[in-house]
């Protein structure tokens, strides 16, 4: 076959392997979620007024405390547990695949004193 006859066979070979290749890195799967708990984007959170919020309305937005302990000052603190977690499945030519998981663990203390919001944060 004369040279000038391959020339294009393999150019056409060679973009096709790169094509099909370059197709095959793919996301299989893709998921977050909250496993225990929601603290991120919580409307709730930015309504918490310290010297104004009662305990009620804390039990009534956020349910009950995953616990409590009572600080250094005689005042109980609730603390609610969010466990968020990103799950990411990659596949890479049929050959193997990855799984990537992340977990964002987050536990907001509220702090009461006669039954008001004295201070709440984040760790």
């Amino acid at each position: 076959m004369p040279r000038s006859a391959i020339r294009p066979q393999l150019t056409v070979a060679v973009l096709a392997a790169t094509l099909g290749l370059g197709g095959c890195v793919f996301v299989v799967d893709s998921d977050s979620h909250y496993r225990h708990g929601k603290l991120r984007g919580s409307t709730s959170l930015d309504a918490i007024k310290p010297g104004t919020t009662s305990r009620e309305w804390i039990l009534e937005k956020l349910g009950q405390p995953h616990s409590s302990y009572v600080n250094e000052a005689g005042n109980e603190v609730l603390r609610y547990l969010s466990v968020y977690e990103h799950d990411t499945e990659v596949a890479f030519f049929l050959l193997f695949d990855i799984d990537v998981s992340k977990e964002e663990i987050n536990t907001l203390h509220v702090e009461l004193e006669e039954d008001l919001v004295r201070s709440f944060w984040i760790d």
